[in-house]
């Protein structure tokens, strides 16, 4: 007969769990499932139809193990909760929050083939999260408002360095306009330095197109275009001095000689063959060239073997230059000079002047006293004759 009954899945967990339980805790669990055991024998009994009384007695009786489970850990469950209650009131001001136990699922009950129940305990930890306290979510909500409060403050202090950079900027904007347009600063008074054979007609339209200019934004660039533009000028600079004062300093060109052209006037020519005026007649501060030049306007400049003659003048050493008479330019264009005591040097071609004049200088300090009327250097070699 034992053979033929259902093996239940309990028997060994009560086995070797009853081997563990101590004598105290034997009693105390034979007192709290004394009732059911009671009742639930008598239903065993009536099922049975009256059986055989010694059998049932003489069966050990197994002690049920998972109702025993279930109810201790109801009952570890409320004597956790009781301790912390219990922490909670002594004298620490801290009050620890109640701990949630983890749900203790159970599976529906089921039949075995026997006719008896069995239950199944599950301790799955799964499950919904537990909800936050208030104290938490009024923490987070306050570092949320702490954060959305410095945003926006930054935020605002970036807004009101832009609103200052533009205020600056518009201020500068409107003080220059001012400035610009206020009389204090235009220009009253225009001084001239250096200025001699310049054309005064355009040097005082120069002078009159300044005047009355704001003196910050004057074109004083195109100015010196304009006074550059003149024949005898070689450098112009012009300066504003605040509040009201423009200064021309002019730096004119130094005429060297002057040659009669075809249409008969004189041709004035600096150092650079540039011709600096027309004249009439023969100007007694200037050396004259010999030779009939071209017809140039004041501001060209001439060529070859004119601008060899005055290069050459330009060069002259002071003694040569106290005795020179007058410059002479041949058809073929070559280059003769005409000395005090009717000396005449011969150049030649107009190249090379710098070794030329060395031997007409080593050349006349040779001869000393002597008499002689040429000084040819044409060849680079010094000849008397």
């Amino acid at each position: 007969m034992a053979a033929d009954r259902p093996v239940d899945p309990t028997s060994e967990i009560a086995t070797d769990f009853a081997a563990t339980i101590s004598d105290e805790v034997q009693a105390e669990l034979s007192a709290v499932f004394s009732d059911e055991d009671a009742t639930g024998d008598s239903a065993d009994a009536g099922a049975s139809g009256g059986g055989d009384g010694s059998q049932d007695a003489a069966r050990p009786r197994r002690f049920p193990v998972g109702r025993w489970l279930a109810r201790v850990r109801s009952k570890n469950q409320v004597d956790d909760d009781t301790d912390t209650e219990g922490a909670g009131d002594d004298s620490s001001p801290v009050k620890a929050s109640p701990v949630k136990a983890s749900p203790v699922k159970t599976s529906p009950v089921k039949t075995m083939t026997s006719g008896k129940k069995r239950v199944v305990i599950s301790d799955d930890d799964s499950g919904p999260a537990p909800a936050a306290s208030p104290a938490a979510s009024a923490a987070g909500a306050s570092r949320f408002r702490q954060r959305r409060i410095a945003i926006r403050r930054a935020a605002g202090r970036r807004r009101l360095r832009w609103f200052s950079v533009v205020g600056i900027a518009v201020a500068v904007v409107l003080v220059v306009l001012l400035l610009l347009t206020s009389p204090i600063l235009s220009i009253r008074n225009v001084q001239v330095e250096g200025n001699v054979y310049a054309d005064p007609t355009v040097l005082g339209e120069v002078i009159s197109d300044l005047k009355g200019e704001p003196i910050l934004t004057a074109d004083l660039h195109g100015a010196e275009l304009r006074l550059e533009a003149i024949p005898w000028v070689r450098e112009v600079s012009l300066s504003s001095h605040l509040p009201s004062r423009v200064l021309i300093q002019i730096v004119e060109r130094e005429p060297i000689g002057f040659y009669r052209a075809v249409d008969g006037f004189n041709r004035v020519i600096d150092r650079d063959g540039r011709v600096l005026d027309v004249i009439e007649g023969d100007p007694l501060d200037y050396v004259p060239i010999r030779g009939t030049g071209p017809n140039l306007s004041a501001g060209d400049s001439v060529g070859q073997p004119f601008l060899g003659a005055a290069q050459l003048v330009n060069a002259l050493p002071s003694d040569l230059r106290a005795r020179l008479v007058s410059m002479a330019v041949s058809a073929e264009g070559e280059v003769s000079m005409a000395l005090t005591d009717e000396v005449e040097v011969l150049f030649g071609r107009p190249d090379d002047f710098q070794t030329k004049l060395v031997g007409v200088v080593n050349e006349i300090k040779k001869q000393g006293s002597s008499k002689y009327a040429i000084i040819d250097v044409s060849s680079g070699e010094p000849s008397v004759r």
